[in-house]
């Protein structure tokens, strides 16, 4: 034990034994370099995650127009970013300056409550922003007089944070445990012990905390891109039938086209970023429970949390910084907001010459307004 504890920590070996896994016995710890970099690395993100998310939250309480019922999931995304960066990242930089966990078993458990409780509401956030992109771009096309309010999103954000605390709490009275982790300066789930137990808790949370809300994600962003990419081809077959000019239908071909690249590049990255947030964890966990758990050293373990909390850091941006409506709202975005209307104004005036519709009967009726409607909605 002497080997992972290099410290004069004020530890009982009772509390030892229950927040140190038998796996990280075989062990050496970490060295002391590494978790000074562990520390500075904690801190640059804790600062960038509250400035970051604290822009957002002072956004929606100076801004008006941005508190609609579909930013709403954005900001409790924001605030559950918050919560995850003042009630862990200070805890871990600490510790990890010390080289050791610091605040016994007690603030163990309520640091990896915390952890846990943050994430599940982050990752299922994730999931129903997903969902509710997906169903005003491609369910809801057919009847756009049915709005999504306030008090539906409201509900769907008690239902997310109620069924995150029900999965967190397990750990706490019973189900799974929390321990720490390889580099013993952080607590998380307990993903090495074999019993029925254990192993039943972390093959839960990784199919209904984890694979569901990816399965979700994917679905919905591919659905959306396939929707724009629908739109693209309408637009074409719309102005090619026509006596309109060239330039008319480059003019409407493109704008299309730039739409569905953008919602192609967002999606990607939207995907990407849940990936790389979530699956070193969720990767770790399978291998320490049901795999050879020998391949997983106290760096290994300890990483993939890193990467979690750089989501915090993260979300914000593609959340909410590339969202047109926040974007809009910057200082030095005035300019080009301006030079936005001025182009879609002269977009207007080519509708005067546009073709009257065609026999080709479109399922979607489009007009002057139809590029800039579809636009705003097929972002984040």
């Amino acid at each position: 034990m002497e080997n992972i504890i290099h410290t004069d920590v004020n530890f009982t070996s009772c509390e030892l034994h229950k927040l140190i896994a038998r796996h990280w016995l075989n062990y050496e710890g970490v060295s002391h370099v590494f978790h000074l970099i562990l520390g500075v690395v904690v801190v640059i993100v804790g600062i960038i995650s509250f400035t970051s998310n604290g822009f957002i939250l002072w956004m929606f309480y100076r801004y008006r127009s941005l508190r609609i019922s579909s930013n709403l999931l954005v900001l409790n995304l924001a605030i559950t970013d918050t919560f995850l960066a003042l009630g862990n990242l200070p805890w871990l930089a600490i510790s990890s300056f010390r080289g050791v966990w610091i605040f016994g078993y007690i603030g163990c458990q309520v640091y990896g409550f915390v952890g846990a409780m943050s994430g599940f509401i982050s990752i299922n956030t994730l999931a129903m922003i997903a969902i509710e992109r997906f169903f005003v771009i491609v369910i809801r096309e057919p009847y756009r007089h049915i709005r999504t309010s306030n008090k539906t999103v409201l509900i769907s954000i008690m239902f997310i944070w109620i069924y995150s605390f029900v999965w967190a709490i397990c750990p706490l009275i019973g189900w799974g445990s929390i321990i720490l982790e390889g580099s013993m300066t952080s607590c998380t789930f307990d993903f090495f012990s074999r019993d029925v137990n254990t192993k039943s808790y972390v093959a839960s949370i990784l199919v209904f905390c984890f694979t569901v809300q990816l399965f979700l994600i994917i679905c919905s962003y591919v659905r959306i891109y396939l929707k724009v990419l629908q739109h693209e081809k309408e637009i074409v077959n719309c102005y090619s039938d026509g006596n309109n000019t060239l330039q008319i239908q480059n003019r409407k071909v493109r704008k299309f086209r730039s739409v569905h690249v953008k919602t192609a590049k967002i999606s990607l990255v939207i995907i990407s970023i849940f990936c790389l947030s979530w699956t070193p964890y969720a990767v770790v966990a399978i291998i320490g429970n049901f795999g050879d758990a020998s391949v997983i050293t106290p760096l290994a373990s300890t990483i993939p949390g890193v990467f979690a909390k750089l989501s915090t850091v993260l979300n914000p941006m593609i959340y909410a910084l590339l969202h047109p409506k926040f974007r809009n709202k910057l200082p030095f975005r005035k300019k080009k907001v301006l030079k936005a209307k001025s182009n879609f104004q002269a977009l207007m005036k080519l509708d005067n010459e546009s073709p009257p519709q065609t026999s080709s009967s479109l399922s979607i009726q489009f007009n002057a307004n139809t590029p800039k409607e579809f636009h705003k909605e097929t972002v984040v």
